[in-house]
């Protein structure tokens, strides 16, 4: 009987801590400690890690034992961590696109489907303000949501499609992000403590490759991406942008690629609004009392503003300009190309450029 046929003849608990020691195994063989010489601290801390997956312990301990270890057993043991982590990040995320892949295969042919909902949405977008506004709720964002489970699969569906392995390998890659992690705090490594966030982008990204979306418009994403690292735009403020582009994007619209001089305009009129007390598209700044002013005077232009106030949340400033008839339109506007957003507190601006 082979091995995978018993994993799948097993309830899904015992075939996910099944996988779990398989994989443990595949990682460390069937000892973490050295056959020649004594375990050192770093070895203790290892093998604590490997019983800790295979018997569902607390991680927490693990990472307050290595808080407690000499900084030379701490350097030691980045290397060791540093020898394992590429090889099972990678296999982990490899198999995630693998399960993306098959996904996307099976899909069948939804074109038609899409086509409804797309219309559907669209049919409400061309209304005038007054009629689209009680339909912006019933009829909008339920065609978005219908349409994000055709075009968009997150990484949770994809756990679920790969079952207890893909499940079981990535119980253990964000266990050992947390210790590369919390070992590189502990000995003040000058190597970025972003395992974990550079480990959720690349299940993004593996998610996207099994979408439904245009090829061009996954660029523009990974455009974006590339900005916002670059230009240091606030995680907040890259969030609502990429969110509000995948709205775009699933009714079948472009996605705006970012423009961080909209985005300073956006913030610096935000920031006016939070400190001057004021909520409104005119300014009394001088010299800033328009969006085409304030633009301007970031060296760029604008087609159109949103503005919004009430949430710290980028989600939150969407979601009201979502449901505004008026907002809306700017928002989905197909002419629009480009796209700032500009926080401070509570208040949100939008900018949007051709």
């Amino acid at each position: 009987m082979s091995a995978v046929f018993r994993l799948r003849n097993q309830t899904p608990a015992a075939s996910f801590r099944a996988a779990v020691k398989q994989i443990i195994f595949s990682l460390f063989g069937m000892s973490m400690l050295p056959l020649a010489a004594a375990p050192t601290a770093a070895d203790e801390i290892l093998a604590a890690f490997q019983t800790t997956m295979e018997e569902g312990g607390d991680l927490g301990k693990v990472l307050t034992s290595v808080e407690e270890l000499p900084g030379a057993e701490q350097k030691r043991l980045i290397a060791e961590i540093e020898k394992l982590w590429p090889r099972l990040r990678d296999g982990y995320l490899a198999e995630l696109g693998r399960t993306a892949a098959a996904q996307s295969g099976r899909k069948g042919d939804k074109r038609q489907e899409i086509g409804k909902h797309r219309a559907e949405f669209m049919n409400v977008y061309r209304m005038d303000e007054a009629a689209m506004k009680p339909l912006l709720k019933t009829v909008s964002m339920p065609a978005v949501e219908a349409l994000r489970q055709l075009l968009a699969p997150d990484p949770a569906r994809l756990l679920e499609a790969g079952g207890p392995k893909l499940k079981a390998q990535r119980k253990i890659v964000r266990a050992l992000a947390e210790l590369r992690d919390g070992t590189l705090d502990a000995a003040l490594s000058t190597i970025p403590t972003d395992s974990l966030t550079r480990l959720e982008a690349g299940e993004k990204v593996a998610a996207e490759a099994a979408c439904g979306f245009e090829r061009g418009d996954l660029k523009v994403l990974a455009q974006n991406r590339k900005i916002t690292r670059d230009e240091q735009v606030p995680e907040a403020e890259a969030r609502g942008i990429e969110e509000s582009n995948e709205w775009r994007m699933l009714v079948g619209l472009n996605a705006l690629v970012i423009d961080p001089k909209l985005c300073g305009a956006a913030r610096d009129h935000s920031k006016d609004m939070q400190e001057k007390g004021f909520f409104a598209h005119d300014s009394p700044v001088p010299g800033k009392k328009t969006p085409w002013d304030r633009a301007k005077n970031f060296g760029t232009s604008a087609s159109g503003e949103n503005i919004f106030m009430g949430s710290g949340d980028p989600h939150g400033a969407n979601q009201g300009w979502f449901y505004s008839p008026g907002h809306h339109k700017n928002m989905f506007n197909p002419g629009q190309l480009r796209i700032g957003l500009g926080n401070a507190g509570s208040h949100w601006t939008q900018m949007f450029g051709r």
